[in-house]
């Protein structure tokens, strides 16, 4: 006989099922936390790794060289620092949030192989593809001084997060085609403490230098959120605070104006590039930032964080719909013919992608990505042939129709008057124009041209005068003109000069004369303007500066500066031609060529003045011929900016007997040289010079 034990097998089966049915429960429940952890976190890290070993396989097969930045920082602050990022991957995994946390800076030493310079580095980025990989997280840079760095901040992230091509593409696009603020992105491979992170861009930031790297004047940069104003840039020490506070009044007491501010050709601009990428996401408020450009008065976007999807249709209100600034610029400023502008827009996009040089040397640097950056840049001209044809039956015939305003009788002008785009102003021989209370805004073709004995006259009347602005493609000529007593003051906004050239690429002035200004940094100011031709023309009894150049090319020629109250001809970033040219009483600098300008002076007489010559930041001087008597300084050089290198002059048959030379400036044509310190002390208002900021 047989015995059995019977076996328990039912409850263990219970156990098992209920344990299985909570291991269900748990994941079900967690199953967001396990997703974003699993897939997110850790498949997202491999992947973006298996990309970047790629990537340099085919570089190293290439032979395609990418620079290398070595970082360099405490064992110990490399482990606080990674114990954030650990934070904020929790945050993200745990609750699904972005990360809106602080993270804290941590001294570091940054090396490209060329410089070798002291930075803070900190965690930055809200979404997890900043910070999820421990060895491939994104973090910014602050320098610390140094040539060519100076104090600016950088932003290093992996590609991906810029969509590989497309913010790099987009900002080339909207700073060559709309001059529009660009960001640059350069690629680089980032080792940090011995680390190797793969490649990375180094991204400009929303600082002074990411707006002096695009020739524009130093201003604000802000943030639009909850309705309120929020700055990126205020300035050294919030020098720009008073026009935040009038921009953020004029945002909440009367938005109708501060619409009116938004710069329209910029905003049809971005459109486009939304349009052709089919993403509205660069557009969102926490992406969307603005640049005030003091100089125009008006305020501009910027673009970045841009995804390219394939397009099926034309939806503006998309974008419209995802920043309450586009949409009410859109409806109140721009018409049905914008599809028609758009489609001229998407043939010179289209030439970019295939022929730009820079665009083209760009996608060379990152071969090893060539893949993605192919199919991101098919999908875009896919797009482009897709909205052209869809256009293709919006065309019609468009008359350029120029409309001539001629003044041909003496005429008082007040407020504001303005001369279009596809209008001429003609100023006929012997007009007596006076300007009262008067800002004059040129958008289209200027025609002043007088004769010799019978000149036209634009003056300031009264405690106001007037202020000219010039802006525009077209030729402006002026022969015979007598400018007089007029002022900055009416511009409506910071603009430093009585006369103003922005963005203009014909301008003859000859036998003409600017005298007695009233109020105002410089009588003249040419910014981002080219082929500028001064020809005998007379500077009298200037407040301050005469002629200021900002990333501008001019000539000047046999033409006289007597008692300038403060530089005669003041250059940054601009190419300078002098020639034949009396420099006389000028109370500070007769020529200054700072922030990489190149200025060559030949022929010229620089008698009795405060100091003759100057070069400094990264400027070149070269004089040839020229006679300098009874000056308090005959020439000066030295580094005012710590971010420029040092400055160069070139002297041949030029008598220099008074000079101040810092140590490293380059000099070529003189003898025995003694250097001097502290040279910009002296020249600022301490013991030469006249006194300014």
């Amino acid at each position: 006989m047989k015995y059995y034990r019977k076996v328990k097998s039912s409850i263990s089966r219970l156990y098992i099922l209920i344990f299985v049915l909570l291991v269900c429960v748990i994941i079900f429940s967690t199953r967001d936390i396990i997703y974003r952890s699993l897939v997110t976190i850790n498949l997202g890290s491999v992947y973006v790794e298996l990309l970047n070993e790629k990537a340099e396989l085919i570089n190293f097969f290439k032979k395609n060289e990418v620079k290398t930045v070595d970082l360099s920082m405490s064992p110990n602050n490399y482990v606080r620092m990674q114990k954030e990022r650990a934070n904020m991957v929790s945050n993200y995994v745990i609750t699904g949030n972005q990360w809106f946390g602080d993270n804290n800076y941590y001294k570091v030493k940054y090396n490209d192989g060329s410089s070798l310079v002291k930075a803070e580095i900190k965690l930055f980025g809200m979404n997890p593809d900043h910070f999820r990989d421990s060895d491939g997280h994104s973090f910014r840079l602050r320098f610390d001084g140094g040539e060519n760095f100076g104090d600016k901040k950088v932003n290093f992230l992996n590609p991906r997060s810029r969509d590989f091509i497309t913010d790099p593409l987009l900002n080339i696009i909207y700073g060559k085609l709309y001059g529009g603020l660009k960001i640059n992105y350069n690629p680089v491979r980032v080792v940090l403490n011995k680390s190797n992170y793969g490649i990375f861009y180094i991204e400009d930031f929303f600082d002074k230098y990411l707006i002096e790297q695009n020739n524009k004047r130093e201003s604000l940069i802000f943030e639009i959120s909850n309705d309120s104003l929020y700055f990126n840039h205020l300035g050294e020490d919030d020098i720009f605070m008073d026009i935040g506070s009038k921009l953020s009044q004029l945002y909440n007491n009367n938005y109708d104006a501060f619409i009116d501010k938004i710069d329209v050709d910029k905003i049809k601009a971005i459109i486009v590039l939304t349009s052709l990428i089919n993403d509205e996401h660069p557009v969102s408020d926490i992406n969307m930032h603005w640049y005030y450009n003091n100089v125009t008065g008006l305020i501009e976007p910027t673009i970045r964080e841009g995804f390219v999807k394939k397009a099926d249709s034309i939806n503006i209100t998309k974008t419209l719909d995802n920043n309450s600034i586009f949409h009410d610029v859109y409806h109140k400023h721009i018409n049905s013919d914008f599809l028609n502008e758009m489609k001229s827009d998407l043939f010179a996009i289209k030439e970019i992608i295939y022929n730009d040089l820079e665009y083209n040397n760009f996608k060379s640097t990152m071969i090893g990505f060539k893949d993605k950056i192919d199919e991101k840049e098919n999908i875009i001209v896919e797009n482009i042939n897709f909205i052209t044809g869809l256009l293709k039956n919006e065309e019609r015939e468009e008359k350029d129709i120029e409309n001539i305003i001629s003044i041909s009788n003496d005429t008082i002008i007040s407020g504001d008057f303005t001369v279009p785009k596809n209008s001429t102003l003609k100023i006929q021989a012997g007009v007596n124009i006076k300007l009262q209370s008067a800002y004059v805004k040129i958008f289209g073709k200027f025609s002043a041209l007088g004769e010799k004995n019978n000149p036209i006259i634009i003056e300031g009347i009264g405690r106001d005068s007037g202020t000219l602005f010039f802006n525009t493609k077209k030729d402006i000529d002026i022969d015979n003109v007598i400018f007089k007593n007029l002022t900055n003051a009416r511009s409506h906004h910071d603009q430093t000069a009585a006369i103003t050239f922005y963005e203009c690429n014909s301008i003859n002035i000859s036998n003409s004369l600017f005298s007695n200004n009233l109020m105002g940094d410089d009588y003249i100011n040419f910014f981002r303007s080219e082929n500028i031709s001064i020809k005998s023309v007379d500077f009298q009894n200037v407040i301050n500066d005469a002629i200021d150049s900002d990333f501008s090319e001019l000539s000047i020629i046999d033409s006289d500066f007597k008692y300038i109250g403060n530089d005669a001809i003041d250059g940054s970033g601009s190419i300078v031609n002098i020639d034949n040219n009396l420099f006389y009483r000028v109370e500070d600098k007769a020529i200054s060529a700072g922030e990489q300008s190149i200025f060559n002076i030949s022929n010229s007489s620089f008698r009795l003045n405060e100091i003759a010559l100057v070069s400094k930041d990264a400027s070149l001087l070269n004089s040839k011929n020229n006679l300098l008597e009874n000056n308090i300084i005959d020439f000066a050089s030295f580094k005012k900016k710590k971010f420029f290198g040092s400055p160069k002059a070139v002297f041949e048959n030029t008598n220099i007997n008074k000079y101040l030379i810092e140590q490293n400036s380059i000099i070529e044509g003189l003898d025995t040289i003694i250097y001097s310190s502290d040279i910009e002390s002296k020249l600022y208002g301490n013991i030469y010079g006249r006194a300014s900021e």
